[in-house]
C-alpha cells in the first residue's frame, strides 16, 4: 500500500479517510478499531465527515472515491479501489476505461497520458515509477517524492545511505562478491523496496554522451573540459587544465609530446618539466634570432615565436593576431553583448541591468523579478530573488487556469478557462475582473501590451487569432483570424511587440519554429530540423535567441532569432513541458507529469533546481519584470499600432 495514502487490511489495501469513520470496509472490521493510537486522526470535522490534507475543508465520506475531485489537490479520488471494464477495454490509472486498441496510440486518450506512459521502456539510466512515469535513477533516495505516489522514497532508502562507500557488490539480489569500488553502486529497487548492489562493468551511453571513469554515469559531451565537475569522481575535468587546446589557454603555451601543455618560460631552462623530457635539449642553445612581432622563446625544436595572451600566432611563424573572444567563445564570453578590444574583450549590459563583479553576468536592476505561475485553479506569484510565493487569485477548483500572460502597462493577467473555454483577466490593482472572448479553446495566449491585442492559438483548427486588450464580452464574438490554412497544429506562442513579429511552434506531421508578422503577413520557417514536440517557447531578447522545450526528445534548444547558431541540450527531466520563461541566465519551465516548476543554467543546461511542486498541475508559466520589458526597446523598431491604435477603428495588427 502507499504509505502515505492508504492502510492495509485483510482485503487489500483501503484509503486512509476510510479508518475509523464509523463504516466497516475491512471484513475484519480491523479499519474500525480506533482505540490504538496510530488510528486516531486530528480532524476539524465532525463525525461522517473527512478533512482534506492540508486544508480545513471537510467532506461527507461517501464522497471518497465517487469518480469526482472534491478535495481541491484531488486526494479523494487517490488510491480508490479499481473498478474492472469492459471486455475490449483498458483501464487508465485514473480509472476511465477506454478501448483496449487506443493504448500506445500516441494520443493521450486517458486524459492522464497512463494509455502512452506504458507503451516503452524507461530510458537507460531511468525506473518507472507504479503510476507509470519514468524518471532518473539517481532520483531514488533523495528525500524527495518525485513519484507522485512515494514509490522512489522506500522505507530502505535508509540502509542505502548506511551503505554508501562499501567495496563489496553482486548481481543483483543474490551473494555478495569483491568488484573495484569504481564499478560498485547500491540501489533500491522501485518495485520492492529491496536494497541490492549493482556492477557496471560495460556503461552504455548514447552517442551524445560519454561515460563516467567510475562507470555509473553518463554526462553529455559538452560537459567535459567546462569547468564543472559533472561525474560524481570529477573525471570529466581531470587533466583538462594541462591540454593545449582546451579552449581559453595561452598561446603562449608549448605542447608535450604526451599532449600536456606547459608555459613557455619552462622550455629549455634546463629542468626537464614535460614527463617525456621534451622540453629540453635538441636545439635549445640556438640563440633567438628571430623578428617576432611579440616574444622569442629557444626550443628543442629551434627558437620560435609566441604571442601575449589574447592573440595567436599568425601563417608566418612570426606576426600574431588578435583572438576574438566575443565570437569564437559565443555565450560563454558574456550574458549579453561583448566588444572585443586587441588582445582582450569587455562585456556589457542593456539599460536596467547591472554587471556582476566577475565582469561577464547582467543582472536586474530594480524591482525583484517575479514569475507568475498558473497551479490548477490558482495563480501564483514567485520571487524569483527571494524564493516569496503569493496566491494572486484563486478561482472555483472547476475552472483550472491554464496558459496565462500578462499585460504590464494595466497589471491586468489574462488566461485561458478551459471550463468556460473563455479568455478572462484580472486587474492586481483594482481588483476587477471580466471575461475578454468566449467561445475559444487554446493551448497558449499571448499579449501584445505594446499594440493593445490578445492572440491565440488553436491548434484543432490550425489557426492563430487575435482580439482587443479592450474588448468586453457582448454575446457576439469579436476576434480576426491572424492566420489560416498551412498552419500544421500550431501550439506555442511568443510575441516580439516592440518588433511586431510573433513566433509559433506546430507540432504536427512536421513539426517546426514559425516566425511572422503580427499581422500575419511574411511567414517563414525559422526552424524544421531536429525537432520533435515543441510544446514550450521563451524569447531571450537581450541575447537575441528563442529557446524551446521539446516533450517528445526530453530536450532543451535555442537558435538566434534569424535561425542560426543552433544548440540543443539532451536533458532526462525534460518530460512534459508546458509552458517556459529566460530570465537572466536562468531559463524556466513548468512541467506536467512532474507536477513542478524548474530551472537550469540556459547556456548549460545544468544546476536543474525545483522551484515549486504540488500535488497539482503547473500549466501557464510567465515573467513579470517590467524593467527588461520596457528596456528592451534599444533592441528593436517600433509597434505601428501602439500610437492611436495605427489609426484603425477597430483592431490593428502590425506590419513592421
Amino acid at each position: 500500500c502507499a504509505a502515505s495514502r492508504q492502510a492495509a487490511c485483510s482485503a487489500g489495501c483501503i484509503p486512509v479517510p476510510w479508518l475509523c469513520d464509523g463504516e466497516q470496509q475491512c471484513p475484519d472490521g480491523t479499519d474500525e478499531q480506533c482505540g490504538c493510537k496510530c488510528c486516531s486522526v486530528p480532524s476539524v470535522c465532525g463525525a461522517k465527515k473527512v478533512q482534506c490534507p492540508g486544508t480545513h475543508h471537510c467532506i461527507p465520506h461517501w464522497e471518497l472515491c465517487d469518480r469526482h475531485q472534491d478535495c481541491e489537490d484531488g486526494w479523494d479520488e487517490e488510491g480508490c479501489p479499481q473498478q474492472p471494464c469492459l471486455p475490449g477495454q483498458w483501464q487508465c490509472r485514473n480509472r476511465v476505461c477506454i478501448m483496449a486498441e487506443w493504448k500506445c496510440n500516441g494520443i493521450d486518450d486517458c486524459g492522464d497520458s497512463s494509455d502512452e506512459d506504458v507503451c516503452a521502456p524507461c530510458p537507460p539510466g531511468m525506473v518507472r515509477c507504479d503510476e507509470g512515469k519514468c524518471i532518473l535513477e539517481s532520483l531514488m533516495c533523495n528525500d524527495e517524492d518525485d513519484c507522485l505516489d512515494g514509490t522512489d522514497e522506500p522505507s530502505t532508502c535508509g540502509e542505502l545511505r548506511a551503505a554508501a562507500g562499501h567495496w563489496l557488490c553482486g548481481w543483483g539480489r543474490g551473494e555478495l562478491q569483491s568488484c573495484p569500488a569504481s564499478f560498485c553502486s547500491a540501489r533500491v529497487d522501485i518495485r520492492s523496496g529491496d536494497l541490492y548492489w549493482l556492477a557496471f562493468p560495460h556503461l552504455s551511453c548514447p552517442r551524445t554522451h560519454v561515460p563516467c571513469r567510475d562507470g555509473t554515469e553518463c554526462v553529455a559531451q559538452e560537459y567535459i573540459c567546462d569547468g564543472e565537475k559533472d561525474c560524481a569522481d570529477g573525471s570529466d575535468e581531470d587533466g583538462c587544465a594541462q591540454l593545449c587546446d582546451t579552449p581559453g589557454r595561452s598561446c603562449s603555451s608549448y605542447p608535450c609530446g604526451l599532449g600536456a601543455c606547459l608555459n613557455a618560460s619552462l622550455v629549455c631552462d634546463g629542468q626537464q618539466d614535460c614527463a617525456d623530457g621534451s622540453d629540453e635539449g635538441g636545439n635549445c642553445s640556438v640563440p633567438c634570432q628571430r623578428s617576432c612581432t611579440h616574444l622569442c622563446y629557444p626550443s628543442p625544436q629551434g627558437p620560435r615565436c609566441w604571442c601575449d595572451p589574447g592573440y595567436r600566432l599568425a601563417e608566418d611563424g612570426l606576426s600574431c593576431m588578435d583572438i576574438d573572444e566575443c565570437t569564437e567563445r559565443g555565450e560563454g564570453a558574456c550574458s549579453q553583448t561583448c566588444l572585443n578590444a586587441p588582445g582582450s574583450y569587455s562585456c556589457g549590459c542593456l539599460p536596467g541591468y547591472l554587471l556582476e563583479p566577475d565582469g561577464r553576468i547582467c543582472k536586474l536592476t530594480g524591482p525583484e523579478p517575479m514569475l507568475l505561475v498558473a497551479v490548477q485553479s490558482e495563480l501564483l506569484s514567485y520571487g524569483l530573488r527571494s524564493g516569496r510565493e503569493e496566491v494572486l487569485l484563486a478561482t472555483d477548483k472547476d475552472h483550472v487556469v491554464f496558459s496565462l500572460d500578462y499585460d504590464l502597462v494595466e497589471r491586468k493577467v489574462f488566461w485561458m478557462d478551459l471550463a468556460t473555454e473563455s479568455i478572462r483577466w484580472q486587474s492586481f490593482d483594482l481588483g476587477k475582473k471580466g471575461t475578454l472572448v468566449k467561445g475559444v479553446r487554446s493551448d497558449c495566449i499571448a499579449v501584445d501590451w505594446l499594440g493593445r491585442n490578445l492572440y491565440w492559438t488553436d491548434g484543432a483548427a490550425g489557426q492563430v487569432l487575435a482580439t482587443r486588450l479592450g474588448a468586453a464580452w457582448r454575446g457576439i464574438p469579436e476576434y480576426t483570424v491572424v492566420m489560416d490554412g498551412d498552419l500544421d497544429r500550431p501550439h506555442s506562442l511568443v510575441l516580439q511587440p516592440l518588433a511586431g513579429l510573433l513566433y509559433w511552434s506546430e507540432v504536427g506531421s512536421h513539426p517546426r519554429l514559425m516566425e511572422a508578422t503580427m499581422d500575419g503577413s511574411r511567414q517563414h520557417v525559422l526552424l524544421a530540423q531536429g525537432l520533435g514536440w515543441p510544446t514550450a517557447l521563451a524569447l531571450d531578447l537581450p541575447t537575441w535567441r528563442i529557446f524551446w522545450l521539446d516533450e517528445k526528445l526530453g530536450s532543451v534548444g535555442s537558435a538566434r532569432l534569424d535561425g542560426t547558431s543552433v544548440k540543443v541540450l539532451q536533458l532526462g527531466w525534460v518530460q512534459s513541458p508546458f509552458a517556459a520563461a529566460v530570465c537572466e541566465g536562468q531559463l524556466y519551465w513548468s512541467e506536467r507529469k512532474a507536477w513542478s516548476v524548474q530551472q537550469v543554467d540556459k547556456v548549460s543546461g545544468k544546476n536543474r533546481t525545483v522551484l515549486l511542486k504540488r500535488h497539482r498541475q503547473p500549466h501557464g508559466l510567465q515573467l513579470c519584470p517590467v524593467v527588461a520589458m520596457l528596456t528592451c526597446a534599444v533592441l528593436a523598431g517600433t509597434n505601428g499600432c501602439a500610437k492611436s491604435n495605427g489609426g484603425c477603428a477597430h483592431l490593428c495588427l502590425p506590419n513592421p
